[in-house]
């Protein structure tokens, strides 16, 4: 269930706003570095893995590990350490925790379950995935905030709620309602993308961001013209979500050819 990664994911491109994330990841590897002893990070995102990914191609001794609960999870934590160090599940601090709530009463969604966790003051990288196989949903949250968790968190939405610790061999099968598609592009400026995908006019697109919808890397950004690189995902309200793959080149009338990952809503 361990992945480790020595910088094969693409995406050199860093934003002035990821510095502090940067400066953060940075120090976690000299301390890897100097002290020879593995270092772990919170849950990070698919943006967040390839900056890692691209900062420790300077470390010819360290690697990093992987792990989110589950094959291919999106959010992972990963741990720095020297390449002798071979890690165990136990050692990332990552539990899984299936929500119990009345099914015949009751509808949840991921966007109820993520405000109802952030809302009980857990921030976002301290838990990993939500999962569902269409009824029946998972989360994963670091290990050591267990009490916490199971004390602050009684209720989602409206409905009464009961979290119950379970084995990673008890793990959903996620249904995966996202559909990969190749798009031909302009630019890769924000609104272009989201404009292509969803099928509206540029205009509209524009409007989306600069009232606060979108979000990249599930930070929101309100400039349309933001520059779009490979493995960041695109929160657009009311849409869905689009995660940029691959940049493949270009096309004969020197269009940007992605690949993309699409969840509509």
């Amino acid at each position: 269930m361990m992945e480790d990664k020595k910088g094969v994911m693409g995406g050199g491109y860093f934003r002035p706003e990821e510095k502090p994330f940067i400066d953060k990841m940075s120090d976690l590897l000299l301390k890897a570095q100097t002290m020879y002893t593995p270092q772990l990070t919170d849950f990070l995102n698919l943006r967040e893995q390839t900056i890692l990914n691209n900062l420790i191609n300077k470390y010819d001794d360290l690697f990093v590990h992987y792990f989110g609960g589950y094959d291919n999870a999106e959010r992972v934590r990963g741990i720095i350490a020297p390449d002798y160090f071979v890690p165990k599940d136990s050692d990332y601090d990552v539990s899984m925790y299936e929500i119990r709530y009345p099914e015949k009463f009751a509808n949840l969604h991921h966007g109820q379950i993520l405000g109802s966790l952030t809302g009980s003051g857990i921030d976002r990288d301290r838990f990993g995935d939500i999962i569902t196989d269409g009824e029946n949903w998972q989360f994963f949250v670091f290990k050591s905030m267990s009490d916490y968790i199971e004390e602050q968190v009684k209720k989602i939405g409206p409905f009464k709620v009961h979290l119950m610790e379970k084995d990673f061999q008890d793990l959903l099968l996620p249904k995966d309602e996202s559909t990969d598609e190749t798009i031909n592009v302009q630019s890769l400026r924000l609104d272009t993308i989201i404009a292509t995908v969803y099928d509206l006019s540029r205009q509209n697109a524009k409007a989306l961001v600069d009232h606060g919808k979108v979000q990249i890397n599930w930070a929101v950004n309100k400039n349309a013209s933001s520059f779009i690189t490979i493995t960041d995902t695109l929160s657009v309200r009311g849409f869905g979500r689009i995660r940029i793959n691959d940049i493949m080149g270009r096309s004969k009338n020197n269009k940007y050819i992605l690949f993309v990952n699409v969840i509509k809503k």
